[in-house]
């Protein structure tokens, strides 16, 4: 009976559980358990967040089909994940669309200026997954946010390039 009961919320509430990527669930996934885990994936690391960089890069290609890149974002103060988007080639993903409306329920879809140009919009224990084309570029983006956590990061890139320009600034007049 309790079986039953089980099957039953997974098949009508899926959005009951954590959004997760290789296994992490993001809600409270940290930086150094979401490196680890994409690293366990055999994801290749193109290029890791340093004190000027706010994401690591990734060539997802042999883990997602159609999907060129992985970025993934963390809050630098805590470590915490913040952001990870995948970049795919094209701008129609039907099978993307259709698996994440399996996984996560039915999208609140969002109509661009055109008919084809739809954002479709899960959320997931907090977590917001975006699917939404990019015309200009011909592509199309999956995101999974905190909304929290990707103001906090950019909070952190505001302050850092505050401090860049005004080292800048100071050096620039001492040069003359």
């Amino acid at each position: 009976m309790r079986l039953c009961l089980l099957l039953l919320l997974i098949t009508l509430c899926p959005s009951l559980f954590a959004a997760e990527l290789f296994g992490v669930a993001l809600v409270d996934a940290s930086r150094d358990q979401l490196r680890n885990a994409v690293k366990q994936a055999g994801i290749t690391l193109v290029s890791q967040a340093r004190d000027d960089a706010f994401f690591d890069v990734y060539n997802s290609e042999g883990v997602l089909p159609g999907s060129t890149h992985l970025f993934l974002g963390f809050v630098k103060q805590d470590q915490t994940f913040a952001f990870a988007e995948y970049l795919f080639s094209g701008l129609q993903q039907p099978d993307l669309l259709q698996k994440l409306t399996s996984k996560y329920g039915e999208p609140r879809v969002n109509s661009g200026q055109f008919l084809t140009d739809q954002h479709y919009r899960w959320e997931s224990q907090g977590v917001i997954i975006e699917l939404s084309p990019d015309w200009q570029n011909y592509q199309t983006h999956l995101t999974y946010f905190l909304p929290q956590r990707l103001k906090q990061l950019r909070l952190e890139q505001k302050s850092f390039q505050a401090t860049v320009t005004s080292q800048q600034s100071l050096f620039n007049q001492q040069a003359y």
